[in-house]
C-alpha cells in the first residue's frame, strides 16, 4: 500500500507561536508531521544567543520540538521550556540547541539529537542554517533592520527581504515540502514568521512545485504593528508579492459568528499621522508617571474579513473557507479541534483514508 494512503505527510511552514498550535492540533490524527521553521528571529533569548555565540536562532525550533515531543508534558519537555535565572533567564532548550550545535559543528545535528531525546513524533527543519537578517520597508517608506524591530516597528510593513538575499535552503526542509501531501502556511505573524521562509529561494521553489494541497491559515487578530490594519485579502496579496503568487490552494479565515457580515470592526493600516498621535499619547502618559508597560492597552484587533474582503479573496484563491475558530480566553489563537477539522476538510484527507 502506498505510504500516503497509510499516513499522509503534513508540513507546517511558519514560526512564532502559531506553528506549534498547528502541530498540536494535528498530532494524534493520523498524520506524519514536519515543521519548516523561519530562521530570522533576533529578539529575546534567541537574539542574545545569536549575538553571544554567533548561532542561528533556536527559539522557534525549540517550541516545535516540544510540540512534537512524545509527551509534551513530561518533566524533560517541560525542562526544555524552563527559563533559568542562573543563565540570564534563557530557556534550557535554547541553550542546549546552541551548545550542541557548537559542539557538533552542525545545527541540524543538534536538532536531530533533541528529536531523539524527546522522542519526537515528527521532524523539525530550519528553512536555512545560514545566519540571516530580516530587513523591511514600512508603508511610509522607512527601512527597518532586524526581526525584533520589524515586529514592533513604527508602521505597517510594505515589503521584507533577507540579507544575504539568497541563503541556501535546508535540504531536508526542501525534501519535506516536495514530499508533502498537505502544506500549511501559518497562522502567525505575516512578515516575521511566515514570509521569511518564503524568502529562502529553495523553500519558495519547493512550495511552488509541490503537489501538496497548500493551505494558508489566516491569523485571527493583529497584535503587532507589522501587519496592523491589513484585511484578510491583503495577507494573501502580501504572500503573492513575496513570491507565492498562485501557490495558495485554499485559505482558512476566522470570523466570529457575532461579527456577522458587515464591516463593524474596520481599521486601517497605520499612517504617519496615526503614529504621531500615538507617540504624543505615549509622551503624555509618561509625563503622568505611567511605566512603559502601562502606556498602551494591548493592541489586539480581529483581522477584517467582511463580505467585500471575502469576495476579493475568492478572486485570488480557489477556495476560501470561513469558520469561527474562537477559543475562549485566547483572542489570537485558533481552537485546535476546529482548526484540525477545517484543515482536514479542505485538504481532502479524511481519517478513513489514513488507516
Amino acid at each position: 500500500m502506498a505510504r500516503h494512503l497509510r499516513q499522509p505527510l503534513a508540513v507546517c511552514v511558519g514560526g512564532g507561536t502559531g506553528q506549534p498550535q498547528v502541530l498540536r492540533a494535528l498530532r494524534g490524527r493520523g498524520w506524519d508531521l514536519a515543521a519548516v521553521v523561519a530562521m530570522a528571529d533576533d529578539g529575546g533569548s534567541t537574539g542574545a544567543i545569536r549575538r553571544a555565540m554567533d548561532a542561528v536562532p533556536p527559539g522557534d525550533v525549540r517550541n516545535c520540538l516540544i510540540a512534537l515531543a512524545a509527551d509534551p508534558d513530561s518533566p524533560l519537555a517541560r525542562s526544555f521550556q524552563r527559563r533559568l535565572p542562573v543563565a540570564a533567564n534563557h530557556p534550557l532548550g535554547n541553550l542546549m540547541l546552541a551548545t550542541l550545535a557548537d559542539e557538533s559543528g552542525s545545527f541540524l545535528e543538534a536538532v536531530a539529537t533533541l528529536e531523539r531525546m524527546l522522542g519526537c513524533i515528527g521532524h523539525v527543519h530550519p528553512s536555512t542554517t545560514e545566519n540571516v537578517t530580516l530587513q523591511g520597508i514600512t508603508r511610509d517608506g522607512r527601512r527597518i533592520s532586524g526581526e525584533e524591530m520589524i515586529g514592533h516597528g513604527p508602521c505597517t510593513l510594505e515589503r521584507v527581504w533577507l540579507e544575504p538575499e539568497a541563503p541556501e535552503a535546508c535540504a531536508a526542509a526542501v525534501d519535506a515540502i516536495r514530499s508533502a501531501d498537505l502544506l500549511i502556511l501559518g497562522p502567525g505573524s505575516l512578515f516575521t514568521s511566515i514570509i521569511p521562509n518564503v524568502l529562502v529561494p529553495g523553500i519558495a521553489q519547493a512550495i511552488r512545485e509541490t503537489s501538496a494541497t497548500r493551505i494558508f491559515v489566516c491569523p485571527k487578530a493583529d497584535t503587532q504593528y507589522e501587519s496592523w490594519g491589513l484585511a484578510a485579502d491583503e495577507y494573501i496579496t502580501a504572500l503573492y508579492d513575496h513570491g507565492l503568487e498562485g501557490c495558495v490552494d485554499a485559505v482558512l479565515v476566522h470570523r466570529a459568528q457575532s461579527e456577522g457580515g458587515t464591516a463593524t470592526r474596520m481599521f486601517r493600516a497605520l499612517t504617519p499621522a496615526d503614529i504621531a498621535a500615538d507617540a504624543a499619547r505615549r509622551a503624555f502618559m509618561e509625563t503622568r508617571g505611567f511605566p512603559r508597560s502601562e502606556e498602551v492597552l494591548p493592541r489586539i484587533h480581529p483581522v477584517r474579513a467582511d463580505n467585500d474582503v471575502l469576495a476579493h479573496m475568492r478572486k485570488l484563491v480557489p477556495r476560501v473557507e470561513v469558520r469561527d475558530f474562537t477559543l475562549d480566553g485566547a483572542p489570537t489563537a485558533h481552537n485546535p479541534v476546529l482548526l484540525a477539522s477545517a484543515i482536514e476538510g479542505v485538504s481532502g484527507w479524511h481519517r478513513s483514508q489514513q488507516r
